[in-house]
């Protein structure tokens, strides 16, 4: 009974023994022990709550079918018993009088092991044999508080709130595949000293990424300086992830130095006072980044490091080479014989032969890519441990340094006949050095993709070199990186007007593959045709000019495709799209449209700043590719709304299907916000072409087409993004309509209810007559003078306010979210096609 009041009673955090052992001698050194008279309290509590679960165990074996109403008519009071007298125990248990190590082991919660944490006592077991260790995924295991109230009990999350934006104990992680492997994962590695680096260089990723939002940063940090970076990137406490307004999820992992120490390097004081604690259990936590994402493809980043360009151009690259690791060569070669050594009186036991190996060009693993499902098959970790084992055994005297020397011995030493498992980037993507070279031309810095401040003169130390291209990034961190539910600051100002407009450059598709000669002879006999976009499906299927895609017979029949390539070409100057069943295909046609008199719009504006993100959108097609390829494969046809995109940029990618029309953004208050003005123009676009019969409104950077919605748009309904959490009281919303004062604020105060889902602007559309009543409804709306932002000469941003209580208070009953009209919001539901739009 004891043990079966154990396992029950479980549930409210405690647990008690399933045997205990006494003897007459030990009974008279208890009763002369200071603590009896509370230890028999003790005992005197446990025998009356095994009493109570005994009676309560032997009434539901006699009664059986009388469980149910046992339950619902005694069990909240015994219950209510059982509470009172749980606190009592706790009680007890806190007095400073009872001895160091209590009989009963109090687990953080329940929640925190799951139902394993309920059998770490086997039957027959004693109690001072249990450890109170949590089962352990292993050595980057998450460290913090276990997420349970304060006296045990698990806390039930409403199922109906997956998004968690209601209450106060919300972490604002809902990012459910941000372990997935199409997302980009950058990794940093971390102690406290290095902190202000990590922030600066994770501002610099999320600025120089295309997409945000499908970014995850994980930063790995030793257990005692895990709150302070939870501090430093918004975590609550509680917590062990966040998003930022941007988008970018961020999640903090704890390494316990001890269960890493197998790969930890020996490293002379000399070098360590020379090149600084590299011998610290974070710089060799990379060898087990496996273990916290199985099957991601990441870019690893040291903390001095700043990114000028999208790191996923790496992760791409290593993907198509099929290699596990991808290292980045450096601007002047460095051979391995600068770092190896070889050790008199101790033989290391190496695949490849001495004279090899220093030969071999020696990379900065301050930067590299890897592909951690390979990693993992191949037991790199376990070279990596044998490597240092070695070391370790000769003295610390195989190699100079911590933890780059394994690591490049792990893909260098080879055995005769071993095929290389690695590629090499250009070196412009790890630009060292700088922690001690002097005298380098800040245009020399900004032409490269990463720099990388190896060295001692690190730029947030006092005597640190090139501050001018770091400091920037550490300015914008706050701005960037703040959390999903922080308050929101910032505005949209206008960009001041390129001097040479004509001349702005676009950033289009570039293509880093080197071309074979058949290739770049194919090409030269063919020019007209260009491959802008490759939107082949399945295996082996690609686009190769002169083998899958090529000039036609006929200069008028333009190009052909054929082995299963399709995609966007550029053939006579004109966007073609080719395959999708077509064969041959004439210059600047495009598969027919689904003829529903459906018109999507979206904006592309890059003279006026996000005001979320902090910075202007750049012209690049990548930020639209997935728009664009859904939308054509599915027979819609798009018009984007842009103020200032380059007019080869435009050339290259106008279609019938696909057009650009231009705004000008000084037309309307220049305090409107990127996602705010752009309403304007919507309701200007749908009352002069009278010939739409429908207009779906999505983002251009983040919406794809899962399917054509023409057969399921009904009359007099809008079709609407929803969100999974809920309007009350959520963090973000609630600043929103503050800032929108008066009437829309008291609605939401006081009329918003917990059914609520936020509302989205990400997607909007409908017939033409329901869509022009709600764009006319937001146009009045973000013009109306009485909003509170006005008084305060504020930038304006509050479409997504405006959106939620006009449709909530104008349209209830008449709009519609979730599926079909679209997938769960940031789920990153790329590959379906049962829905009409997948957002994030």
């Amino acid at each position: 009974l004891l043990r079966g009041c154990g396992n029950h009673v479980a549930d409210d955090g405690f647990y008690l023994a399933p045997s205990v052992s006494s003897s007459a001698g030990m009974t008279a050194r208890v009763r002369r022990a200071p603590w009896f008279n509370q230890a028999a309290q003790y005992l005197l509590l446990v025998g009356a709550i095994a009493s109570l679960c005994g009676f309560g165990f032997l009434w539901r074996v006699h009664n059986g079918a009388m469980q149910v109403y046992h339950e619902e008519t005694v069990g909240g009071a015994q219950q209510q018993q059982l509470g009172v007298l749980d606190q009592q125990l706790r009680k007890l248990l806190a007095s400073p009088g009872l001895p160091a190590v209590s009989p009963i082991s109090l687990p953080f919660s329940a929640a925190a092991n799951g139902e394993g944490s309920r059998n770490n006592f086997s039957e027959g077991s004693s109690l001072s044999s249990w450890s109170g260790t949590f089962a352990s995924e292993g050595p980057l295991d998450s460290v913090g508080v276990a997420q349970g109230d304060p006296n045990g009990q698990d806390i039930q999350e409403d199922p109906s709130d997956e998004g968690g934006g209601a209450g106060d104990t919300d972490c604002h992680d809902t990012h459910p595949n941000a372990d997935s492997p199409d997302m980009l994962h950058v990794v940093f590695a971390s102690d406290a000293n290095q902190a202000e680096g990590v922030q600066a260089s994770v501002a610099s990723v999320v600025s120089s990424t295309a997409s945000p939002d499908e970014l995850t940063i994980h930063i790995i940090v030793q257990a005692q300086s895990l709150n302070d970076f939870k501090i430093r990137f918004g975590i609550r406490p509680e917590c062990q992830a966040t998003v930022s307004v941007t988008g970018v999820l961020i999640k903090v992992h704890a390494v316990d130095g001890r269960l890493i120490e197998k790969s930890v390097a020996k490293v002379s004081s000399n070098l360590r006072k020379e090149r600084g604690a590299i011998d610290t259990p974070e710089n060799f936590a990379r060898f087990y980044m496996h273990l916290i994402l199985e099957r991601a493809v990441v870019i690893y980043l040291d903390a001095d490091t700043i990114v000028q360009a999208d790191l996923a151009e790496l992760r791409k690259q290593l993907l198509a080479s099929g290699k596990t690791i991808g290292f980045v060569s450096r601007e002047t070669e460095v051979k391995m014989d600068k770092f190896l050594k070889k050790p008199k009186g101790c033989s290391a036991q190496l695949g490849a032969s001495w004279k090899k190996l220093i030969s071999l060009q020696a990379f900065n693993v301050g930067v590299f890519a890897v592909n951690l499902q390979r990693w993992k098959e191949q037991h790199v970790a376990e070279r990596v441990e044998e490597l240092v084992t070695q070391h370790n055994r000769c003295g610390g005297q195989l190699w100079v340094g911590g933890s780059q020397p394994p690591l490049l011995l792990a893909f260098l030493n080879l055995k005769q006949g071993e095929e290389k498992d690695y590629i090499v980037f250009p070196a412009e993507w790890n630009y060292g050095d700088l922690g001690w070279r002097k005298n380098i031309g800040s245009s020399k810095l900004q032409s490269k993709k990463v720099l990388h401040w190896n060295g001692s003169r690190k730029p947030w130390k006092t005597d640190g070199l090139y501050k001018e291209m770091w400091l920037p990034h550490r300015q914008r961190f706050d701005s960037l990186l703040k959390p999903y539910s922080a308050g929101d600051t910032g505005g949209s100002t206008q960009r001041p007007e390129p001097k040479e407009k004509g001349k702005k450059k676009s950033k289009g598709p570039t293509s880093t593959t080197t071309l074979s000669p058949e290739e770049i002879a194919a090409r030269k006999a063919c020019p007209s045709v260009m491959l802008l976009d490759d939107w082949s499906e399945g295996a082996g299927s690609q686009c190769t000019i002169g083998k899958t895609y090529g000039c036609a017979s006929s200069v008028n029949e333009g190009m052909y495709v054929g082995g299963g390539c399709s995609g966007l070409f550029s053939v006579s100057g004109k966007a073609t799209v080719c395959g999708l069943g077509r064969s041959k295909c004439e210059p600047g046609s495009v598969p027919k449209s689904a003829d529903c008199g459906l018109m999507v719009l979206t904006s592309y504006f890059t003279t006026k700043k996000d005001w979320q993100r902090g910075k202007y959108a750049k012209p690049s097609f990548s930020k639209i590719q997935k728009l664009y390829q859904t939308a054509i494969t599915n027979g819609l046809s798009v018009s984007v709304l842009y103020d200032n995109l380059p007019q080869d940029f435009i050339d290259a990618y106008a279609s019938p299907r696909f057009r650009f029309v231009q705004v000008n953004l000084t037309e309307f208050d220049k305090r409107y916000g990127v996602n705010d003005v752009r309403y304007f123009f919507f309701h200007r676009l749908l009352t002069h072409n009278s010939d739409w019969k429908s207009v779906f409104i999505v983002d251009a950077f983040d919406v794809r087409s899962g399917m054509n919605p023409c057969s399921g748009i009904q009359p007099g309904k809008i079709f609407v993004g929803g969100e999974q959490d809920r309007l009350k009281k959520h963090p973000w919303m609630k600043a929103r309509f503050q800032k929108m004062g008066g009437k829309y604020n008291q609605w939401y105060t006081s009329k918003v209810t917990e059914k609520m889902k936020i509302l989205n602007c990400g997607i909007t559309g409908g017939q033409r007559d329901i869509m022009l009543k709600f764009l006319t409804r937001m146009v009045q709306v973000l013009q109306d003078p009485a909003l509170a932002i006005r008084q305060k000469n504020e930038d304006i941003n509050l479409n997504m306010a405006a959106l939620n209580y006009i449709l909530y208070t104008e349209f209830e009953g008449k709009f519609q979210y979730g599926p079909p009209v679209h997938s769960v919001y940031k789920r990153f539901e790329n590959r379906r096609k049962d829905v009409w739009w997948v957002h994030k």
